[in-house]
């Protein structure tokens, strides 16, 4: 895969805005998405390189999603079912920078409930999912103190590891163990017809008052691998400790995996953090 040229963050005046490109790759139904990220004044860029992406939702009622939240949430538009869902996406990146500060390498956990889509009138798929955010693992000291600045919380877990298959190397197999929290797997082989694909993705802190924040993620060609469990020779799973935090929200009985996608290296994410009102 060809690097990609970075592209500028720019500002904006009011919300978090996702805007699309001047045009989307032929035939490819995952629809546009964003060429900047623009934030209010104060926001945090964060510029990852040489990634990986391993990401899976799991059905669950939304009696039992609405009351971790401090605001209403409205969970009457479902996706890859109808379902409401938990979704909860690894990043594992060999450098970056945050607010120009360069760092090393990155392992980043952020776990949401996908309530709406980020651009309007795209295609109801995972990269554009818009998220209500639960809770956001990382090793980077730097990168957890932006986004409590920013009004999302954020937890250090120096000790999350992640694993890939090889390059090249088909079925792609994806892992995330977060200590405390949960392990995650995807192993899968079937190629998403829609790729390459860009992705418009946002993580919605719905504290109250100030404590409001916005995650936004924006991807460029990316390329995954996808697995649906229920129709398809592939693996996705994802399992946390009893009584942990993540284990509440999955129930005591396993519940399958509705979605699970893995992708190839990925050259730059971009995030920008920004305090919501």
């Amino acid at each position: 895969m060809a690097r990609l040229a970075p592209r500028p963050l720019a500002a904006a005046a009011v919300t978090l805005a996702l805007a699309a490109p001047a045009g989307a790759h032929p035939g490819a139904p995952h629809g546009p998405a964003p060429d900047v990220l623009a934030s209010v004044r104060g926001g945090t860029a964060v510029a990852l390189r040489e990634c990986h992406l391993t990401a899976v939702f799991v059905p669950r009622p939304a009696a039992v999603l609405r009351p971790v939240f401090e605001r209403p949430l409205d969970l009457s538009r479902t996706f890859y079912g109808s379902d409401p869902l938990l979704g909860v996406w690894a990043l594992a990146c060999e450098r970056g920078r945050v607010d120009g500060r360069r760092v090393g390498r990155i392992r980043t956990a952020l776990v949401g409930v996908p309530h709406d889509l980020t651009t309007p009138g795209a295609p109801p798929l995972a990269n554009h999912f818009a998220h209500a955010l639960v809770r956001l693992d990382t090793t980077s000291p730097p990168l957890a103190a932006a986004a409590r600045r920013a009004g999302i919380p954020a937890r250090v877990a120096r000790g999350i590891a992640y694993r890939h298959s090889a390059v090249g190397k088909v079925p792609f197999a994806g892992r995330m163990w977060v200590p405390g929290g949960f392990r995650l797997a995807v192993r899968a082989s079937e190629l998403d017809p829609t790729n390459p694909h860009d992705h418009a993705n946002r993580f919605d802190h719905r504290g109250a008052g100030r404590r409001a924040g916005s995650l936004g993620m924006a991807i460029q060609d990316a390329v995954d691998r996808f697995c649906f469990p229920g129709s398809g020779p592939c693996g996705a799973s994802i399992k946390a400790p009893r009584r942990s935090a993540l284990a509440r929200l999955l129930g005591r009985r396993p519940v399958p995996v509705r979605a699970g996608f893995d992708h190839e290296r990925v050259p730059r994410i971009d995030l920008l953090l920004k305090r919501r009102r």
